[in-house]
């Protein structure tokens, strides 16, 4: 038992029961939430976020087209929203409720683009390490990454990149990443994809409640953070903006601390819009 008094930790993501590439944690009566993951990983980088929220939470993640089980395919944001969208009716089903849609860098402008395009199946929207538009200066420098990996070649590029993972990451994070495997040649889609997007209009367009969590020290993602802020409010959205100490890359190097993030962003969201958290898709009541 807990300290909590929550019950014990999970053992981890298991594969959902007929949807394919989806993976769970949590029992039915845990708070919804969906978890995106980011570039050229998988949804089993939430392994170590499942240990530390559930029970309390009841996990939904799904891996995004070109990455983990989806690795076959190729990369778009239409699909990475359809992607989140199976993933949000999953948790929706299972517990009766809207859930939060979290995710950082890559995680986190999907979750954006899919509360823009679905305003009415999840509560809310919390977005960390996401607030820089990447077709101005961030995807230039991403696009520069891109042609580096096309010229070493994704196995090669795959090797390396686990070197420096296994250097940079707590020892349960770094397994978790790898249990997914490493997906070089989606990073090359993402950038081509995601380079050629107004994020901006996205956020104009999400009418979810919407956190807005950055690193402190992450200046290429906090470009457009301001801008990012008013888009959302402008058309009468609910949106805060947090700094918090760590690195761009938090939800893998620091586990614990993004954990920490998606408990309190989600006291935070359900304090401030408290019908989306109790009622069903659509508005239906759990």
């Amino acid at each position: 038992m807990r300290a909590d008094g929550l019950g014990d930790p999970v053992a981890g993501l298991t594969p959902a029961p007929d949807r394919p590439g989806i993976w769970t944690a949590g029992p039915a009566e845990g708070i919804p939430l969906v978890l995106v993951h980011g570039i050229r990983v998988s949804a089993r980088m939430w392994d170590p976020h499942a240990h530390r929220l559930a029970p309390r939470f009841r996990i939904t993640a799904p891996d995004l087209p070109g990455h983990g089980t989806q690795r076959d395919r190729t990369f778009s944001l239409e699909e990475a929203v359809e992607r989140v969208g199976l993933a949000v009716d999953e948790a929706a089903l299972a517990t009766g409720r809207r859930p939060l849609v979290a995710g950082g860098s890559l995680g986190g402008y999907v979750a954006l683009a899919y509360g823009a395009a679905h305003p009415d199946r999840a509560a809310a929207v919390l977005a960390q390490g996401s607030t820089a538009r990447p077709d101005r200066m961030t995807g230039f420098v991403y696009r520069t990454i891109a042609r580096a990996i096309w010229g070493l070649g994704p196995a090669r590029a795959a090797r390396l990149n686990d070197r420096a993972l296994q250097r940079r990451l707590p020892p349960d994070s770094y397994r978790a990443v790898m249990a997914g495997g490493l997906t070089m040649h989606a990073f090359v889609e993402v950038v081509e994809d995601l380079t050629r997007r107004d994020f901006l209009n996205v956020a104009g367009r999400c009418r979810l409640p919407v956190l807005f969590v950055n690193a402190r020290s992450d200046r290429l993602f906090r470009a457009q953070e301001r801008e990012f802020l008013r888009a959302v409010r402008a058309t009468g959205g609910y949106a805060r903006l947090f700094h918090v100490p760590g690195a761009h890359d938090m939800s893998i190097s620091d586990p614990a601390a993004f954990a920490g993030i998606v408990e309190r962003g989600y006291e935070l969201l359900s304090g401030a819009r408290p019908d989306a958290f109790i009622t069903g898709p659509e508005g239906t009541s759990p």
